[in-house]
C-alpha cells in the first residue's frame, strides 16, 4: 500500500520528468508509476493530479504520432468525474478546475468539438460567479478562463475581448503573486492568445502590444521550447508588420510586464492611437501598477538601495547625454523595474524615495524613447512616469519645500508626457495632462512651479489652437506668467515670453483681432533683438505675423511704428 508521501515524490518525480525530458519511455514510465501508486492510495485528489498529467501526456503523443485517440478520450472522461467530485473540496478546487477545462481541450482537440466545448462552457459556468479573491480561487478563474477564450476564439469569437483582456490580467497578477517561472510562462502563452483575438477583432495596434510583451517574456527562458516559441512569436511579428506597417514595434525590456497596466484598460481605448477613457483623476484611480507588496519577499530599500540607484540615475542621464543610446537605456530600464519591486516592499518615509528615483527613471527613459522616435514605447513609459509621480506628491505633507519639489516633478513629468502623447497621436491625453499641470500649479508662487505653469499655458493654448475662443485666454495667461518670470539675466525665460507672445499673435492673427496681434509683436520684437543668441526661426516667424498685420490692419501697424514701438520692416500705407 502506497503512502501520501511516496505518492507524492512520484507526483513531484512524474511532472519534473516532464518538463526536464519532455515526452519519452522514460517519462511515460514515471508517470505511470504515480498514477498506480495513486489508484492504490485511493486518494481522488492525488488520483486526479496523476491521471492528469498522465493523459495530457498520452494525448501530446497520439497527436505527433496520429496514433488511435480512444485512449486519449477515455482517460480524459475519468479526469471529468474525478475533478467533478472534487470541485466542492476547497483543498483541491483550483486542481479540479484546472484539469477538467484542460481534459475539455483535450477531447475537442481529439475530434470531440461539441462535447470538449460543453465541458469548458460548463466548468466556466460553476466558476464565474464564485470569488477570486483568493490565490487558489484565482488561479482556478485563470485556468477556466484561458481554456474558453481558446474554445471560443475557435468557434465563435463574438465578444471575447474583454475575457481575453481579463485572462491576461488574472495570468499577469498570479505571476507577480507567486514568482513562479510556471506562472510567467502561463502569462507568456495567455498574451498569445490575446494576440489571436485582438486580430479578430480587427485591433493590430493590441496585436503588436501582446505580441512584443509576449517576446520580451519568452526570451528569459532557455532551450527547444522557448526557441520555438521565439521563432512563432517573431512570424507573429513579421505578419503583422506586413499586414500594418504603420503599427509601430518596439519590444519593451524584460522586466515591463510588472508595471504593464491593465490590458481591460487597454481594449477600452478606441483604435488605432487610443483616446482619454475618462479624466484625469479617473485615469489616476483605474492604475494599478503601485498597488500590492513586491513578489519573492524582496527586502525594503535602505538609504544604502537609495544611494545606489541614484548614482545608477545619474549614469543613465550621463550615457543618454553622451548617446550611448543602448546603454542608457539599459540602465535606465533595469533601474526602474528594480525600483518598481522595491515600491512594493518599502514603507513611508523611504518609499518617498523610492518613488521619486522611480518615476525619474521612467521619464528619462521615455524621453529616451520620445527621442529616438518610439513614441507609443514612451507613452506608456511617460503615464507611468506621471502616475507614480502623482502618487508621490499625494503622500506628502502640503506647504513643505520637499512636497514643493515634488508637485514641480510631477506638473513636468504632466508637461512632457503631453509632448509624448501628442507625438503618439493621442491628442485627449495631451490635453489631458496639460490641464491637470495648470490645475496643480495655478495658485502656486513658487518660480519653478510658475515656469512649469507658464509652459503647460503655453502648450495647451497651441495644442486648442483650433478653438480659439479656448486658446486665446490660456495663451494670454501664459504671457501674464512668463512676463513676470523674464527677468533681465534670465535668457531662457526672456525667450519663453518672446515665444508665447509670438503665439498669441498667431492666435490673434487666426481671429483677425488686428489690435492684440499688433501689440504682441510689438511688444515681442525688442525681445528677440536683445537675446544674446539671435533666434533666426522665432525672428522669422515674426515677421510673417507682422508682415500679414500690416497687410490687413495698416493703421494700426502704423501708428505702432510712429510710438517707436514697431520694430519690423513692413511696408507703410
Amino acid at each position: 500500500m502506497s503512502t501520501p508521501a511516496e505518492v507524492d515524490r512520484l507526483l513531484s518525480a512524474a511532472d519534473e520528468i516532464t518538463a526536464r525530458a519532455g515526452l519519452g519511455p522514460d517519462t511515460r514510465a514515471a508517470v505511470d508509476r504515480a498514477v498506480a501508486a495513486a489508484r492504490g492510495l485511493g486518494d481522488p485528489g492525488r488520483l486526479l493530479h496523476a491521471l492528469g498529467r498522465a493523459t495530457l501526456n498520452l494525448a501530446l503523443e497520439r497527436f505527433a504520432d496520429g496514433g488511435d485517440v480512444t485512449e486519449v478520450r477515455e482517460q480524459a472522461e475519468e479526469v471529468i468525474a474525478l475533478a467533478g467530485d472534487l470541485l466542492d473540496d476547497p483543498a483541491r478546487y483550483a486542481d479540479a478546475v484546472f484539469r477538467t477545462a484542460q481534459a475539455g481541450q483535450i477531447l475537442a482537440a481529439t475530434g470531440l468539438a461539441d462535447r470538449g466545448r460543453d465541458v469548458v462552457e460548463r466548468v466556466w459556468r460553476a466558476v464565474a460567479p464564485r470569488s477570486a479573491y483568493a490565490l487558489d480561487a484565482r488561479r482556478a478563474r485563470a485556468a477556466a478562463l484561458t481554456a474558453l477564450v481558446t474554445m471560443r476564439l475557435e468557434a465563435d469569437p463574438t465578444g471575447l475581448g474583454p475575457l481575453a483582456a481579463e485572462m491576461v490580467d488574472l495570468q499577469r497578477g498570479l505571476a507577480l503573486d507567486t514568482g513562479e517561472a510556471a506562472s510567467v510562462i502561463d502569462l507568456t502563452d495567455a498574451l498569445g492568445i490575446f494576440a489571436r483575438v485582438a486580430g479578430v477583432l480587427g485591433r493590430p495596434d493590441l496585436m503588436r502590444v501582446a505580441l512584443t510583451e509576449q517576446y520580451s517574456l519568452a526570451q528569459m527562458f532557455q532551450g527547444p521550447r522557448a526557441q520555438e516559441r521565439l521563432e512563432r512569436i517573431m512570424a507573429s511579428l513579421a505578419e503583422l508588420h506586413r499586414a500594418a506597417p504603420e503599427i509601430p514595434v518596439v519590444v519593451p525590456g524584460s522586466g515591463a510586464w510588472r508595471i504593464r497596466g491593465s490590458y481591460l484598460d487597454l481594449l477600452a481605448e478606441p483604435a488605432p492611437a487610443g483616446v482619454n477613457t475618462g479624466g484625469f483623476a479617473a485615469r489616476l484611480a483605474a492604475e494599478s501598477r503601485l498597488a500590492g507588496p513586491a513578489p519573492g519577499g524582496r527586502p525594503p530599500a535602505d538609504p544604502s538601495v537609495i544611494a545606489g540607484c541614484a548614482a545608477r540615475l545619474d549614469r543613465g542621464i550621463t550615457l543618454a547625454a553622451a548617446d550611448r543610446i543602448a546603454e542608457a537605456d539599459r540602465v535606465l530600464a533595469e533601474l526602474a523595474d528594480e525600483l518598481s519591486l522595491y515600491d512594493g516592499a518599502t514603507s513611508d518615509p523611504v518609499r518617498q524615495d523610492v518613488r521619486r528615483l522611480w518615476s525619474a527613471a521612467l521619464y528619462e527613459r521615455a524621453m529616451l524613447r520620445h527621442r529616438l522616435g518610439h513614441s507609443d514605447d514612451a507613452w506608456d513609459l511617460a503615464w507611468l512616469s506621471v502616475v507614480v509621480a502623482v502618487r508621490r506628491h499625494e503622500g506628502l505633507v502640503r506647504a513643505t519645500a520637499i512636497e514643493r519639489e515634488a508637485l514641480a516633478d510631477a506638473a513636468t513629468h504632466m508637461v512632457d508626457a503631453a509632448s509624448v502623447a501628442d507625438a503618439a497621436g493621442r491628442p485627449e491625453d495631451q490635453i489631458m495632462l496639460l490641464s491637470e499641470a495648470v490645475d496643480r500649479c495655478a495658485d502656486a508662487t513658487d518660480p519653478r512651479l510658475r515656469r512649469i505653469l507658464g509652459t503647460a499655458l503655453h502648450n495647451l493654448a497651441a495644442a486648442l489652437r483650433e478653438r480659439p475662443e479656448a486658446a486665446m485666454p490660456l495663451a494670454e495667461r501664459a504671457c501674464a506668467v512668463r512676463h513676470e518670470l523674464a527677468g533681465r539675466d534670465d535668457e531662457r525665460a526672456v525667450r519663453e515670453y518672446a515665444n508665447t507672445l509670438l503665439l498669441a499673435a498667431d492666435l490673434a492673427v487666426d481671429r483677425q483681432d488686428w489690435q492684440v496681434a499688433v501689440d504682441r509683436l510689438a511688444a515681442a520684437g525688442p525681445l528677440l533683438v536683445a537675446l544674446r543668441t539671435y533666434p533666426e526661426a522665432m525672428a522669422g516667424h515674426a515677421g510673417q505675423l507682422a508682415a500679414e498685420a500690416a497687410a490687413r490692419a495698416p493703421e494700426l501697424v502704423d501708428r505702432a511704428r510712429a510710438s517707436g514701438s514697431w520694430p519690423y520692416r513692413t511696408p507703410q500705407a
